[in-house]
């Protein structure tokens, strides 16, 4: 009797464990089953590996509007410059791309459509580029900065283009809420070669990547993430211009693209696929499951990991030209920024992770 007594004390007791190991790991429970399971694992919401880009500039201006250079001499600058293309922005006119045929056809290079949409808000000016659109969108004044925003990046779509926010501190037009008040613009300018618009912010007010870690944050990287670029807002190109020099070759973008297309630019574009520059440069853009990781050009450069809120997760020097952040849980977005030692920038967009 005994012996029987035990025997089902065991069994019972065995019973017990594998209905608490089968809620522990059940699908319902919320536990975490480890790394091999379906949660609990911190990974990025899409893999990633580019090692093709190509490079351009998707703010600039010609004699069409405030520039000092025929348009035809300004594409030329791009194409003998290493550019694959570029977007003349003039102010409330879109530039016919059908202009430069003969110039594309001689190489390999793309001029795509651009256009500053330029508006006047609260006695501020508020400039969005209409990349890739159908037709001239022009400008206009209106009643608050929120207001002209959503006014600009609804047109942008309409014409089946690419918004742009450009330069919110010029002037110190922009903030981070009147940002986020209108509709999510496809692009946002971080770092801008034009010696006016205070790229780098000042004593009281925040840099144009800081603005762009508040929007980040606020929306997340997936959805209503934005883009980070870099532009020259190229105005001087000739050297015995008398005003303070917006010259060419001092920022750009490299889209994830193995064409030189216009389609295969404005695509690039839309998605956000590139990085931006001040002159570094990469190699290649890696991240599958866990990890992200970049390879710079630039000998001694240092590779910073940057999460929401700006706030930097690892600073590391590349081991074998590579530098490598796997994630520990809660960023909910990453990007990289990677320093030349002589100063110069690149800045990858930000990815979305998942618990």
């Amino acid at each position: 009797m005994r012996g029987r007594w035990n025997a089902l004390l065991f069994i019972g007791a065995a019973a017990f464990l594998a209905l608490a190991w089968a809620d522990r790991a059940s699908p319902d429970s919320g536990s975490a089953p480890g790394r091999d399971g379906a949660r609990g694992h911190p990974h990025f919401e899409k893999t990633l590996d580019v090692e093709v880009f190509q490079r351009g500039n998707i703010h600039t201006h010609t004699s069409l509007s405030d520039g000092d250079s025929e348009p035809r001499e300004v594409v030329r600058w791009y194409r003998e410059h290493g550019y694959a293309f570029v977007a003349l922005t003039d102010h409330n006119q879109r530039v016919d791309p059908a202009m430069f045929q003969d110039m594309e056809a001689q190489s390999n290079f793309t001029v795509i459509p651009g256009e500053e949409i330029s508006m006047w808000a609260k006695g501020r000016p508020v400039h969005v580029n209409a990349l890739c659109a159908r037709a001239t969108i022009g400008g206009g004044d209106f009643q608050s900065k929120g207001e002209a925003l959503r006014w600009a990046i609804g047109r942008v779509r309409a014409e089946g283009g690419v918004a742009l926010i450009n330069h919110p501190n010029f002037d110190w037009a922009l903030s981070a809420g009147d940002i986020l008040g209108a509709p999510s613009a496809e692009l946002l300018e971080i770092y801008s070669g034009h010696p006016y618009v205070h790229t780098e912010g000042d004593a009281t007010r925040p840099s144009h990547e800081a603005l762009w870690d508040t929007v980040l944050t606020a929306r997340g990287a997936a959805g209503g993430g934005i883009a980070g670029v870099a532009v020259d807002d190229l105005h001087q190109l000739l050297p015995e211009s008398d005003a303070p020099p917006a010259g060419p070759g001092r920022a750009f973008v490299e889209v994830f693209s193995r064409e030189v297309s216009r389609a295969a630019i404005c695509s690039a574009l839309a998605s956000g696929r590139l990085y931006a520059s001040s002159g570094a440069r990469l190699k290649r853009i890696a991240i599958a499951d866990d990890a992200f990781s970049v390879w710079p050009v630039a000998a001694g450069a240092v590779v910073e990991f940057v999460g929401r809120g700006g706030r930097v997760l690892e600073r590391q020097q590349p081991t074998a030209g590579r530098a490598t952040y796997r994630l520990r849980g809660g960023e909910r977005y990453v990007r990289a920024r990677i320093t030349r030692p002589d100063g110069k920038r690149a800045w990858t967009a930000a990815y979305a992770t998942v618990e």
